[in-house]
């Protein structure tokens, strides 16, 4: 059995009033959605003497993933989907309405029987919600005195969700308004200032720890000769099919930027100069093929430049001259190719 008490009948008690200004304090202390995320988890384990949690989002294909836990198997946070109206979860995310269910192991919509796992039956799913939309739902299974969870227990998980979804909404919205700022409107990719930041903490890094770091500058071919042909629509479709180029390319801790008009650059960590050599290869073959495939228009063609800290760069303002240098020689030698740094012979 499933039941929701109504909110009016339940008068919370001092100690849990208490709780949930701490648990406020806390949420609302970060703007990172992971750490507010993180520190839910936390808190209704603490408050709700529970064993398991699990926060479940809906994804852009409408279905629920299990995305933070604690207490479950990587097994089954891996492999848990379910579409809206489906489980326990599905149910609360479809309707909107928090379940205290009795027995998760008899309850016809409890997808999962694990009686090794589960040493109380009793169980609690509330909604998560983000400006009144649910957008995922967190359960929380097994209290530690191995009682069930009451009317209560309901209602302040309840308030916890509450605060969460507003705590998560800001930091939303912090966070898109940071990523607003560091990308470039048309490509997408980081815009100047970013790379400029990004650069000088890579550096840095690089620097203290002993690591190799290289940097591919880039400038589409002609392209002054390409707009004023075929006009500015065009060209700012070709300046996207290379971002696109780029991004698809680039690994999870590269750097793709646009730096400004018609040139581009990457921040490649732990890359030497022989490495980020192939790599920018593979991006002007990748431009040039792309751009003959998909487009009526002639083939678009991109020439770089490639340097190292191993070259003698110490700060960002030098590095950046010494790929320059690089791709001016690439530009004067006939365009669409790499040429490298000093220390390596092309």
């Amino acid at each position: 059995m499933s039941h929701r008490p109504e909110a009016a009948s339940l008068a919370m008690s001092e100690g849990a009033l208490e709780i949930l200004f701490a648990t406020v304090q806390d949420l609302t202390s970060t703007l990172s959605t992971d750490d507010i995320i993180q520190r839910l988890l936390n808190r209704v384990l603490l408050h709700l003497d529970s064993e398991i949690a699990s926060i479940l989002l809906i994804g852009p294909d409408g279905e629920l993933r299990i995305t933070h836990a604690r207490g479950l198997p990587a097994e089954v946070v891996e492999t848990t989907r379910m579409k809206l109206g489906e489980g326990i979860s599905g149910k609360v995310a479809e309707t909107g309405i928090p379940l205290l269910v009795d027995d998760v192991e008899n309850d016809p919509r409890f997808l999962r029987r694990s009686h090794e796992r589960y040493f109380t039956h009793s169980a609690l799913s509330v909604p998560l919600r983000n400006k009144g939309e649910v957008v995922g739902v967190i359960n929380v299974n097994n209290k530690t005195s191995r009682e069930p969870y009451s009317a209560r227990d309901l209602q302040l998980m309840e308030a916890i969700a509450g605060h969460a979804a507003v705590a998560l909404s800001n930091a939303r919205c912090f966070e898109e308004s940071v990523q607003r700022a560091q990308t470039d409107a048309l490509t997408g990719l980081a815009n100047h200032g970013h790379f400029w930041t990004t650069l000088d903490s890579e550096i840095a890094r690089a620097s203290r720890y002993g690591r190799v770091l290289s940097l591919a500058m880039m400038d589409v071919d002609h392209f002054k000769r390409f707009n004023d042909s075929h006009g500015h629509v065009a060209g700012d479709r070709t300046l996207r099919e290379v971002a696109h180029v780029l991004r698809s390319h680039s690994r999870v801790h590269d750097t793709p930027a646009r730096y400004g008009g018609e040139e581009f650059a990457i921040i490649l960590p732990e890359t030497d100069l022989e490495g980020a050599f192939v790599f920018a290869e593979k991006i002007r073959q990748a431009v040039e093929g792309e751009s003959a495939v998909a487009n009526e228009l002639p083939p678009v063609t991109i020439s770089i430049g490639v340097a190292s800290l191993a070259d003698g760069a110490e700060t960002c303002a030098e590095l950046v001259e010494l790929a320059d240098v690089q791709l001016y020689r690439a530009k004067s030698e006939g365009r669409n190719r790499v040429v490298a740094g000093p220390s390596r012979r092309v």
